[in-house]
């Protein structure tokens, strides 16, 4: 048994120093929920809710962060940690060493749980040391119990997605496209005041919702007794028990464990004659279709860019109230929430994947190979900007399709202005995101960098929460990035009755614009600066 026990405590071990090498999972599983939570408790408030026991509203909002925290930690990245070991070969040669397949399973959803255990308490901790959340000692043992029972549940959820999605593209999908709605319904980011009853009752057929009413009870001070209640934690064992029997079974049928990837086949019709220059219209448009090829190709590139927004279009208006609730200028909530969603996905197709396409490129030297091709630098980088100006202007199209046929929300009557506002801040951030990829070192970073930077941009930027008075250092901030005032402008553009767009807005997107284009002017390279250091040394070495 001890044997046994060091075994798996060296892979849990193993896994979670290959999480903590791993930018992106640590911003979003760690980071996030506790940015969320400050972004939030600014947001919202964090005002006294009773004086006599010193209640206030960050009391409330803590749990379902917490929550948060441990599943995006325990179902999304443990399902495409276990898809991406699947589709490179990992878990194959796993299976040529004497390590048990119990163990490598075990290392995994122990490290998962660890991070999403660390992910609670920090956002619980930040909650105590600066928004006066209290703790209690009579449910102390009940909020341990529903974080490690919702991990354990959601590591087998995890698990099953993995074993059942075809692709690690399709997982990552299917992972985010779960988590972010439920997590509406769910009493997580707590939105929830103005719900449709059906929405309200379909929260309590997953199991997220259960964890995060546990939580949340235990942590609220107007309830007594010791936090445990049976109904909840049965739900919990029983999604657990099921999720993990489906999982093992989907496991055992798939002998294979593998994903087998596709050789890449030239085409005769992909090739292009290298015989004389190539007009620079046809090399831009060619960088053009790669950008959206790339992205059509990249399941989660498509999710987040494309169909999150959408998908935000249709929830966030339905559960505060609904779509055709009419707001102060007389535009109905679901036009609103559209041109929102809009600039979103933008934000995200401009800002973060495209420049990590690229940053990707980069390290895998398929840039240093185009270098040697009649293709320039600042055709390459005006293609790619233009390619995500094209995936910005489809976002755009769907997001007001989806809310005309379901809030009856009509074409804006200067459309054209709101076209060139919107196109106006896409390359803006285009530029931008590329100025942060050629200040980091690898793709990985730049993705981190990216994503740490745009989702706590986007609260405070009148995108998630909408007319809500921000402390003023924060309303400074987002109003010096680009992102708040390209949302206004848009919003400004596409609202019912004429608004004069702010000139001190469109300037600060234009000041962003040539800031980033200095910076990429400067700082591109076509091979990472590690790749190129020994180039320059032995270069130095021959001319002396």
């Amino acid at each position: 048994m001890s044997a046994a026990l060091r075994l798996l405590g060296a892979q849990v071990w193993h896994e979670l120093t290959r999480l903590r090498r791993t930018p992106v999972v640590m911003v979003m599983s760690v980071g996030f929920p506790v940015v969320f939570f400050v972004l939030l408790s600014a947001l919202v408030g964090n005002e006294t809710l009773d004086s006599r026991q010193g209640i206030r509203m960050a009391q409330f909002l803590a749990p379902g962060m917490a929550s948060f925290g441990v599943v995006m930690s325990t179902f999304s990245f443990l399902a495409v940690g276990f898809a991406e070991a699947r589709a490179t070969g990992i878990l194959k040669r796993a299976a040529g060493t004497p390590l048990p397949t119990w163990a490598l399973l075990g290392g995994r959803i122990g490290a998962a749980t660890a991070l999403g255990l660390t992910s609670a308490a920090l956002v619980l901790g930040v909650g105590v040391a600066g928004y006066q959340v209290q703790l209690f000692w009579r449910t102390a043992a009940a909020v341990v119990v529903a974080l490690l029972l919702g991990s354990l549940c959601f590591a087998a959820l995890g698990l099953l997605l993995a074993a059942l999605a075809p692709s690690q593209q399709a997982t990552l999908a299917i992972a985010n496209g779960l988590v972010i709605p439920l997590s509406f319904i769910s009493d997580v980011f707590m939105t929830g005041t103005g719900m449709p009853d059906w929405m309200t009752r379909l929260g309590w057929f997953f199991p997220l919702k259960h964890m995060a009413v546990l939580v949340g009870d235990a942590l609220n001070p107007y309830l007594g007794g010791n936090g445990f209640q049976a109904d909840h934690l049965a739900a919990l064992v029983g999604f657990t028990v099921a999720g993990g029997l489906a999982a093992a079974w989907a496991l055992r049928r798939d002998t294979d464990a593998v994903a087998q990837t596709r050789s890449a086949r030239s085409r005769p019709g992909d090739r292009v004659a290298r015989t004389g220059a190539l007009p620079v219209a046809s090399l831009v448009l060619g960088q053009v279709s790669h950008t959206q090829t790339a992205m059509r190709r990249d399941a989660g590139s498509v999710f987040f860019a494309v169909i999150f927004p959408v998908l935000l279009v249709a929830v966030i208006p339905a559960v505060n109230g609904g779509g055709d609730q009419l707001m102060e200028d007389g535009r109905s909530l679901g036009s609103l929430f559209a041109a929102t969603m809009a600039v979103y996905g933008a934000a995200v197709s401009a800002y973060v994947f495209m420049p990590a396409n690229l940053a990707e490129a980069r390290d895998a030297l398929v840039l240093k190979r185009l270098r040697g091709t009649p293709l320039p630098a600042w055709v390459l980088l005006v293609g790619r900007v233009a390619g995500v100006v094209v995936i910005a202007l489809a976002t755009l199209v769907l997001s007001y399709a989806v809310a005309m046929v379901l809030y009856g929300v009509g074409v804006p009557s200067r459309w054209p202005l709101a076209l060139a506002v919107l196109v106006f801040g896409v390359v803006c951030l285009a530029v931008v995101g590329l100025a942060v990829m050629t200040l980091v070192r690898s793709a990985q970073s730049a993705v981190g960098l990216a994503l740490g930077t745009l989702l706590p941009a986007a609260f405070i930027s009148d995108i998630f929460v909408i007319g809500v008075t921000m402390p003023p250092v924060v309303d400074a901030i987002a109003g010096a990035l680009p992102l708040r005032p390209l949302v206004r402008s848009v919003v400004a553009a596409t609202a019912p009755t004429a608004q004069p767009l702010e000139m001190g807005q469109l300037m600060v997107i234009a000041a962003w614009l040539v800031g980033g284009a200095a910076v990429v002017a400067w700082r591109f390279r076509w091979e990472p600066r590690q790749a190129a250091a020994p180039a320059r040394r032995a270069r130095a070495a021959r001319a002396s």
